[in-house]
C-alpha cells in the first residue's frame, strides 16, 4: 500500500513517526514521509521518501524561531493559514503520489479537509502527546491535574468541557477553520462538536501509550472512542556498535544503582534541570550518575569532574534505559513511555507544552513522582530520589505499566492497524 506520513518539525514528534515508516517499509509498502528539512536525516534512514514541507514550514518558522510547538497554548490565531498550508503541501505530495491513507500526528485538520474533498482515501491520527479527551473524568488540557475522586470536582470538570465544547470552540477556534474550509469550498464545521472531534481521526487513532497512561479514560465522541487503539512506545531499531558506546559504559552496565538525567528535546537549558540533579546526587557514593546532554562539555564545566558522574551527548536508549534504577527527566511523552517500557520508575520536572499532562500521568500511576516544576531545587531531587529508591512500590508500578506496554505491539502492532485501515476502505469502493 502507499502510505503518506506528515509529522510536526519537533524531534520529538519525529521519533515516533520514525517508528512507524521504518515498520511500514519493512514490510514492502510505499512510504513518502512530510515533514520539516531538519527531519531529513531521520526520514532517509527508514527507507521513506523525504519530502520538505513548504508552506507548513512558512507557518511554522514563527513556533521554529521560539522554540515552541504551538499546539497547547490556546492560540488560535497560529491556525489562520494552517489548513490552507497542510492542504496545499498534501496536494503537492499527493499529484505523484496516490496514498491510500495519510497519517498525521497533530493538527489533523488539513487531513480531515482533504478527505472531505474527495482527494484521500482516509487519513488516521497517531498521538505521541498525552491523549486529551472531553468525556466526563478526564482532566483539562494543560492542567496537569489527574482524574478527581470528588463528585462535585468530577461535576465543575464536565461543565468545562461542556463550556469549551459548546461556547470557547464555536467562539473562537471553528471560525478559524471555518474560514479556510470555506476557501476550500468546504461546509462549516458542525457546531458544538467535542475537543477530539478537532483532534483525533474518527476512522483510526494510535495512542503510543497504554490505557494506564491515559487514566483510563476513552474519548467521548462514538466514532473515536470505537476507533481509538493503544500500541505502547514507538521506538526505532538502530544498529549500535561498540564503539558508538562511551568508554566508561562497563562502569554503568555493572553499577548496582544507576540514575539517569536527561532533559528532552525542546527545553534544554541544563541549568533547570540536569545542574540541580547532580548537585542533588553526586555527594551520594551509592550512586552512578549518567547524564546524556548535547550540552554535556558546558555542564561538566559547570559542576566539574566528579567521581561518580559520568558524561555523554547521545546514548541508544535501549541500551541506556536498562541499566538505570530511576530516570530524573524533565518528562517528554516519548521519553516517559520509554523509560517505563524499561520499568524504570521517574521524577518529572517539566511544566512547559504537555510535560505537566505526562508527569501527572506518571504520578497518579504510582510509577513516579511530580516535581511540579521546571526549575527544582537540589532539595525536591534529593528528597524525591530518596524517596523511590527506598520504595519498592514505585519499581512495581512502572514494572506493571512496562508489562502493559510491553504487551501493546508498538510500531509493529500501529502498522498492522494502518493496513486494516486501507483494506476496509478497499472493501467498502468495491461496493
Amino acid at each position: 500500500m502507499k502510505i503518506l506520513l506528515h509529522s510536526h518539525f519537533p524531534a520529538g514528534h519525529a521519533y515516533p513517526m520514525q517508528a512507524v515508516a521504518q515498520e511500514l517499509v519493512r514490510r514492502g509498502h510505499d512510504v513518502v514521509w512530510l515533514t520539516s528539512a531538519d527531519n531529513e536525516a531521520r526520514v532517509r534512514m527508514t527507507g521513506a521518501a523525504f519530502v520538505a514541507t513548504e508552506a507548513i514550514a512558512v507557518v511554522d518558522a514563527p513556533l521554529m524561531a521560539e522554540n515552541e510547538t504551538g499546539l497547547l497554548d490556546g492560540v488560535h490565531s497560529r491556525l489562520v493559514s494552517r489548513v490552507i498550508a497542510q492542504v496545499s503541501d498534501y496536494r503537492r505530495v499527493l499529484r505523484d503520489f496516490a496514498a491510500d491513507a495519510l497519517l498525521v500526528d497533530v493538527l489533523p485538520h488539513g487531513a480531515r479537509a482533504l478527505y472531505e474533498l474527495g482527494e484521500i482515501p482516509v487519513y488516521a491520527t497517531l498521538g505521541v502527546i498525552p491523549m486529551y479527551m472531553s468525556s466526563w473524568g478526564a482532566p483539562q488540557a494543560v492542567s496537569g491535574k489527574a482524574p478527581s475522586s470528588s463528585t462535585l470536582s468530577l461535576i465543575w470538570n464536565h461543565l468545562r468541557h461542556l463550556f469549551r465544547q459548546w461556547v470557547l470552540f464555536p467562539l473562537f477556534l471553528q471560525p478559524v477553520i471555518n474560514n479556510q474550509r470555506r476557501a476550500l469550498g468546504l461546509a462549516n464545521l458542525p457546531y458544538g462538536e467535542p475537543m477530539e472531534s478537532f483532534t483525533y481521526s474518527p476512522f483510526l487513532h494510535i495512542q503510543a501509550s497504554s490505557p494506564s497512561l491515559e487514566f483510563r479514560q476513552r474519548p467521548k465522541p462514538t466514532q473515536q472512542r470505537r476507533h481509538t487503539y493503544h500500541v505502547g512506545p514507538l521506538v526505532t531499531s538502530v544498529i549500535t556498535t561498540p564503539n558508538q558506546l562511551p568508554a566508561w559504559w562497563g562502569d554503568a552496565v555493572n553499577h548496582p544503582k544507576v540514575v539517569g538525567i536527561t532533559q528532552g528535546t525542546l527545553a534544554m537549558d541544563p541549568t533547570s534541570l540536569i545542574v540541580p540533579a547532580i548537585q542533588a546526587l553526586a555527594d551520594n557514593p551509592e550512586l552512578l550518575l549518567v547524564v546524556a546532554s548535547p550540552h554535556s562539555d558546558e555542564i561538566r564545566a559547570r559542576v566539574g569532574d566528579l567521581p561518580n558522574v559520568r558524561f555523554v551527548k547521545w546514548i541508544p536508549y535501549h541500551l541506556f534505559l536498562p541499566q538505570l534504577s530511576l530516570l530524573i527527566t524533565n518528562g517528554g511523552y516519548g521519553s516517559i513511555t520509554q523509560a517505563l517500557s524499561h520499568k524504570v520508575p521517574l521524577i518529572c520536572a517539566g511544566q512547559t507544552e504537555d510535560k505537566k499532562d505526562t508527569a501527572a500521568r506518571v504520578n497518579w500511576a504510582g510509577a513516579g513522582i511530580d516535581l511540579k516544576t521546571d526549575n527544582p531545587s537540589t532539595n525536591q531531587i534529593r528528597n524525591a530520589a530518596e524517596k523511590i529508591l527506598a520504595d519498592d512500590g514505585y519499581k512495581e508500578s512502572a514494572a506493571r505499566l512496562g508489562d502493559e506496554l510491553n504487551k501493546l505491539g508498538g510500531q509493529g502492532r500501529a502498522s498492522e492497524l494502518l493496513e486494516q485501515l486501507v483494506r476496509a476502505g478497499h472493501a467498502r469502493s468495491t461496493f
